[in-house]
């Protein structure tokens, strides 16, 4: 028995149990409630899907300790492409079973970055879904006024918290692609150059890469990602933004939340949030940098002046966290090919127990 709730972009919720029929949350903007009766459990993913409703992810409840909150739900964020459905969780697991392997053969660096891989990707899964959870509560903050009018700008106490959410997942993404370009330097370049200084981040990748550009195809997927304009560089450009700049919600624009709504069959509407975020980070850090965003009052102080007036083409907070955990998982499955050690289940037996530890 296993209950699933599923994550939705906008902040919805799908719920499903034992039986067949699943409900939606909250209910249309007519107050009509959504119901769907599953084909079979397999089919809940393709079928929320035909609705035209975009899945983050999926909270698992498999025990009675996970039902009341005693222990979290098991999360996984699901995969934009078809295949595999669980592509971040299937690298945590991987780079475990490598952290295990080069364990076993007393490869204690690789160990430890490996190790490091391993727990970052769950922390940027589970920093995407403290993002999903603001989001809901944003939502229901909105849903007392009625009736639901799409594309109302508005600021209240979840608004700054969604933003704290992204911001915590951007600074968590940025350290998982250090890990990651530290393992590609301990397996790639130290190999081939054993005199080749250290290098821990992806700009130490980048400086080297100038004068010696790499040649597999692990290196090359990610030096073109990090590119100007490609989305490794946009996520690095957003994550310096709020590091060593400013808060993402008046960086540029001042950013408020938006309702909006999400069309259903038969012409019903749900509900949902938009958080918009801040386009061109990088010319944003610029303009701030060299002090040209504050030259203008209206842009720089006035901030009842400076609200975000396109909203319907601005990139949504969860949306963009979503794509991003998705490729980091790409890239990561990508560096997890080049480990000079096969990846290894770990298998424990009673012989590794050690004191009164037992089996149950």
């Amino acid at each position: 028995m296993v209950l699933r709730e599923l994550h939705l972009h906008g902040g919805g919720r799908i719920l499903s149990g034992g039986d067949p029929k699943t409900t939606c949350r909250p209910n249309m903007v007519s107050n009509r409630s959504l119901v769907i009766t599953l084909k079979s459990f397999g089919s809940l993913y393709s079928e929320i899907k035909s609705l035209g409703l975009n899945i983050i992810g999926c909270d698992f409840y498999t025990t009675d300790d996970e039902v009341n909150g005693f222990n979290p739900p098991q999360w996984r964020s699901k995969n934009i492409a078809t295949h595999p459905l669980w592509l971040c969780n299937d690298q945590c697991n991987e780079w475990s079973f490598i952290a295990n392997a080069a364990f076993k053969q007393n490869k204690g660096l690789l160990y430890d970055i490996a190790s490091r891989i391993s727990h970052q990707l769950r922390a940027c899964e589970w920093r995407l879904r403290q993002l999903s959870e603001v989001y809901e509560q944003q939502l229901n903050s909105r849903l007392r006024e009625t009736p639901f009018l799409a594309n109302k700008q508005f600021l209240d106490g979840y608004t700054s918290l969604c933003y704290l959410a992204l911001q915590s997942f951007l600074v968590d993404a940025c350290v998982l692609r250090d890990y990651l370009s530290e393992f590609y330097y301990e397996t790639i370049i130290k190999i081939a150059d054993p005199d080749a200084s250290k290098i821990t981040t992806l700009n130490g990748l980048l400086k080297r890469w100038k004068q010696q550009p790499p040649t597999d195809p692990a290196g090359k997927e990610l030096r073109a990602s990090a590119q100007s304009g490609q989305w490794l560089f946009e996520l690095g450009a957003y994550r310096d933004l709020v590091v060593h700049v400013a808060p993402l919600s008046n960086a540029g624009r001042t950013l408020f939340a938006v309702t909006r709504t999400i069309e259903m069959p038969h012409g019903e509407l749900l509900p949902a949030i938009n958080l918009p975020l801040p386009g061109n980070p990088a010319d944003l850090t610029k303009e701030r940098v060299t002090g040209r965003y504050f030259q203008d009052p209206d842009l720089g102080f006035a901030r009842l002046k400076n609200i975000i007036e396109n909203t319907a083409n601005s990139r949504d907070s969860l949306e963009y966290a979503h794509l991003c955990m998705q490729q980091l998982g790409a890239i990561a499955s990508s560096i997890s090919k080049i480990s000079p050690i096969p990846p290894e289940v770990p298998l424990i037996t009673q012989k590794d127990v050690i004191g009164d530890i037992k089996f149950s």
